[in-house]
């Protein structure tokens, strides 16, 4: 039992807590300065087995956390001090809920006679999250009693658990009084509790399809399968292996390594004929809503058969109100019979013509061009990624351009933050996913995305693995010049495409990270990724002034692709 002391009471009771989750898994813990958060913070740092991470900015924090979760699939935790601090979480916890990425939030609170009462720093902190975690609870003030830290051993189950199964944020709120530090010598003497490891919360042994779902699969002349933006760690497995089964096209958003993917859809699926000719009797669809235009198109304008969407969480995802059986499939290995489909070869081999034709169009419009271009970044790079990197891509013009540009392996990671779409906290994701995997990592990212999450360089000296942030830089938001918006040249430049003049080399050079400034395309072609990862082997920035108008210009072409 502890003594009186409220400082040492609190550091037994969240030292506890901790540990707990560690026994489940959880590895990393990123912790923002402060006080009231002080016992929660002397826990974490006392641990000597726990992989600590203190960030400054707790919106900077917060999306560090989502990155190493989306890497791991296993809940970061996050811990901050009271007040404004963690409602700065608020953007990276609706991309967590909408993305359905694990995460707890370990939130430190003013206890319960302050609240109400005009005290500084003491605001309501009861779910200030709204209904977007999956769970949440006020852990109430630290407590001696056993049956308490039975309690409070439970709840750590809890979070580590619903944050798996419901894929989302959990957050507790951990009210404290003063003192809040512990007395020297009962830190200096204190025997942490031992604890066994524990079964953590793991995916299912799998979905097996229903034997109408499969005679219907069967039956299917032109089955199409889709993946929009997936949750972490969803089976891409099955997915290849169904359309192996199947003999079919895969149109997707994310990482799935099959011969039957097919590139280039983000352009020649804009055409209407081919739209038309392309036309699937089944569809299978697996994670997200798909962001991408002309997957928009397709939804809406076919009419299969049938059409089965295959569900990351529970959350209902139909956006173009197509109609289809959802399937909650929680991204769990699909069990299938040998299916004996009725096979067309020639439907695969219209989408493989379809994917060829563009890219010659495609490789022609960028051979045209002499002019540094948004487009060209991702022609000239991606195909230097590797197997052992990843790429992270950042929301705006950068994820649809990936789609139409980007030529990379089909086996490298690919990462979006596609929950809600936005350009918030896209350089503090990146270096999270580079604090939790031992690969070199590649993000492409537009300057206003860079600019708005900048305090992200200050953990620049936390990154140990190659990570090359590649800017493009058009010089604002370009991607309002493909709405009617910029017609109106009155407001168009200075209150939508807000035209910005940072200078991003002074910038890397007062965070001490390498900078190479690229101006022109012949020098974009001369860049050697390997060369660049292996001689600056931590955090790096490679700026790439592009032109916008010629930007769009390319695009629009790309766009108005037909056959």
């Amino acid at each position: 039992m502890t003594n009186s002391h409220a400082g040492n009471s609190a550091f037994r009771w969240t030292d506890t807590f901790l540990r707990t989750l560690q026994t489940y898994g959880v590895e990393h813990i990123i912790i923002s300065p402060g006080s009231r958060s002080t016992s929660l913070t002397l826990a974490a740092a006392s641990n000597g087995q726990l992989q600590k991470h203190v960030i400054l900015d707790e919106r900077s924090a917060a999306f560090t956390a989502l990155g190493i979760s989306k890497a791991t699939n296993v809940p970061a935790v996050l811990i901050c001090t009271s007040g404004t601090a963690l409602a700065n979480h608020y953007p990276a916890v609706i991309e967590a809920r909408q993305s359905g990425v694990p995460l707890i939030l370990a939130t430190a609170d003013r206890p319960p006679n302050l609240r109400a009462t005009g005290a500084n720093q003491a605001i309501d902190q009861q779910k200030i999250f709204g209904d977007y975690p999956v769970f949440y609870h006020d852990v109430g003030e630290p407590r001696s009693e056993k049956n308490h830290f039975d309690r409070l051993q439970l709840l750590a189950q809890q979070a580590f658990t619903i944050s798996r199964e419901k894929r989302g944020p959990v957050h507790l709120n951990f009210p404290f009084r003063k003192p809040l530090e512990p007395e020297p010598q009962f830190l200096q003497s204190y025997t942490p509790p031992s604890f066994s490891k524990k079964q953590g919360s793991e995916a299912q042994s799998g979905l097996t399809l229903s034997g109408n779902l499969q005679q219907n699969i069967t039956q299917a002349s032109r089955p199409l399968i889709i993946a929009g933006p997936l949750a972490p760690h969803d089976d891409c497995t099955s997915i290849a292996q169904l359309a192996e089964e199947l003999h079919c096209p895969i149109l997707t958003e994310t990482t799935i390594d099959h011969p039957n993917t097919i590139s280039g859809f983000a352009g020649f699926l804009r055409d209407n004929e081919l739209r038309n000719t392309l036309q699937p009797d089944l569809i299978l669809r697996f994670g997200f809503q798909p962001t991408d235009k002309s997957l928009e198109l397709g939804l809406r304008d076919w009419q299969p058969q049938y059409h089965y969407h295959f569900a990351s969480t529970h959350a209902w995802q139909d956006a173009t109100y197509s109609g289809a059986t959802r399937i909650p499939w929680m991204g769990q290995p699909l069990r299938f019979e040998q299916l004996s489909p009725s096979l067309n070869n020639r439907w695969l081999e219209q989408w493989q013509e379809a994917e060829k034709s563009f890219e010659t169009f495609r490789s022609n419009v960028m051979n045209s061009s002499s002019t540094l271009t948004d487009g060209a970044i991702y022609d000239q790079l991606t195909p230097q990624l590797s197997d052992d990197h990843f790429m992270m891509v950042s929301n705006s013009f950068p994820a649809r351009d990936i789609s139409l540009f980007g030529r990379q392996p089909s086996t490298v990671p690919i990462y979006l933050n596609r929950g809600v779409s936005g350009i918030d906290g896209i350089n503090s994701t990146a270096i999270g996913l580079s604090l939790a995997q031992n690969r070199t990592g590649l993000l492409f990212t537009g300057d206003l995305a860079f600019l708005h999450d900048t305090n992200a360089l200050l953990n620049a000296s936390k990154i140990t693995q190659p990570l090359a942030i590649v800017v493009i830089n058009n010089a604002g938001g370009s991607i309002f010049r493909m709405l009617p918006i910029e017609d109106y040249d009155e407001y168009f430049q200075n209150y939508f495409e807000t035209p910005q003049s940072a200078n991003i080399q002074q910038m890397a050079r007062s965070y001490d990270i390498p900078y190479l400034g690229i101006d022109a395309l012949p020098d974009l072609k001369q860049l050697d990724l390997s060369e660049w990862i292996s001689q600056y082997s931590r955090l790096s920035i490679i700026e790439c002034k592009t032109d916008a108008e010629a930007s769009m210009t390319q695009r629009q072409m790309l766009w108005d692709y037909a056959t």
